[in-house]
């Protein structure tokens, strides 16, 4: 894990100091950002690994966190007793969603599924492939970015293609969903209204 926060090395001169400045602020931010999600994850990581651990030593336990026919306040003490001592307030509040979600069975997933965004750098990002039937323009790619980004939340990897079968409008797909907007599915659509075969 990267140390926080990030220190240059002994002996670095001046001019070593300078040539760090000169470096893009695109590569900087990365240096920052990746020594902060090192230090938050391995935190993650480790409190609820600790609690992931406790609950699949007693079954019992983890029936009682799942009770339906307990109050949230009845099954909130008894994973209280569960916490680390030192635990930080945001990955208790973190497992008391999930309690109150009656989730508590997939903390073990949750910890291996961040165990595999560590070993891969982090949480992938989702695919967006935009298809229009001309090429957009700049301002164009813009809005559809930002209406994309409001919709499923920022990160997401946009492809942007060209197709003039669509003849108009915007096909996108964003993960395993679909938006179709395209000329060509509203004249498909209006054909099946009317009872017209498609040619």
């Amino acid at each position: 894990m990267s140390s926080w926060p990030p220190t240059a090395k002994r002996g670095t001169n001046v001019s070593q100091s300078a040539t760090s400045r000169a470096m893009p602020a695109s590569s900087q931010a990365h240096t920052y950002a990746r020594a902060i999600f090192e230090v938050a994850l391995e935190d993650w990581l480790k409190g609820l690994q600790q609690v992931a651990t406790g609950l699949n030593r007693n079954a019992n336990q983890l029936q009682a966190l799942t009770d339906d026919s307990k109050g949230f306040e009845a099954r909130q003490t008894a994973l209280m007793a569960l916490l680390p001592e030192g635990l930080a307030k945001p990955i208790r509040n973190f497992l008391f969603g999930m309690l109150a979600n009656g989730d508590m069975a997939l903390l073990p997933d949750v910890v291996a599924q961040l165990r595999q965004m560590a070993s891969a750098g982090g949480p992938q990002s989702l695919a967006a492939e935009v298809t229009s039937a001309v090429e957009l323009t700049a301002d164009e790619r813009t809005a559809v970015v930002q209406r994309m980004n409001e919709q499923f939340g920022s990160g997401l990897d946009f492809k942007f293609t060209v197709d003039p079968a669509i003849l108009g409008g915007l096909v996108i797909r964003v993960g395993d969903k679909l938006l179709d907007d395209s000329i060509a599915s509203r004249l498909a659509a209006l054909r099946q209204s009317l009872g017209v075969a498609s040619r």
